[in-house]
């Protein structure tokens, strides 16, 4: 497995189908390897197999250098053994759909206009009377706010009529 890996690194065996194939177990066991990725990227691509884009994203998002790896994709990478692919159609078209994901930047953007201000924690833990549930009855009476527990079991018993004796068994024991 490693003289294989290493053949293909140096660019001594050709990025094709059966490369793929292997390169996609390396994947699996190193997701985090940036140069297998892009390797299987480079070798999904030559191929032309439909796992391309999906991946493709997946080298980008963590390729340290997008321009580099677009040479390395197309073959104009200085300093990588691999040998010139035959351009044809289908390799045209996969470096079109580079071109064009390359050139919208993905990223994670935040509007700053979108951030609440002041302080969200205090809002939280403030009651609202009009929020009821079994569940939140019963971490009240954990808690010990029996009160509370009450007020929400008496609400319960109104919204649910065919529950209200097993929610006034449940008041009954808190009281």
């Amino acid at each position: 497995m490693q003289n294989t890996y290493l053949e293909l690194l140096k660019g001594e065996k050709p990025l094709d189908k059966k490369a793929a194939r292997f390169l996609k177990g390396v994947v699996k066991k190193f997701p985090y390897s940036q140069h297998t990725r892009m390797l299987y990227v480079k070798a999904l691509m030559n191929a032309g197999m439909p796992a391309f884009r999906e991946e493709l994203k997946k080298a980008t998002a963590i390729a340290p250098d997008r321009r580099a790896f677009r040479a390395f994709l197309s073959g104009t990478a200085q300093g990588m053994n691999n040998k010139p692919d035959k351009r044809n159609k289908k390799t045209s078209n996969q470096l079109a759909i580079i071109d064009r994901f390359l050139s919208q930047n993905p990223g994670l953007r935040t509007n700053p206009s979108d951030i609440p201000e002041g302080e969200l924690s205090r809002e939280s833990i403030e009651y609202h009377p009009d929020l009821v549930s079994e569940t939140l009855a019963q971490i009240l009476e954990k808690q010990g706010q029996n009160e509370r527990a009450i007020d929400i079991y008496t609400k319960l018993s109104l919204k649910f009529p065919e529950k209200s004796s097993y929610f006034a068994k449940k008041i009954e024991s808190l009281r």
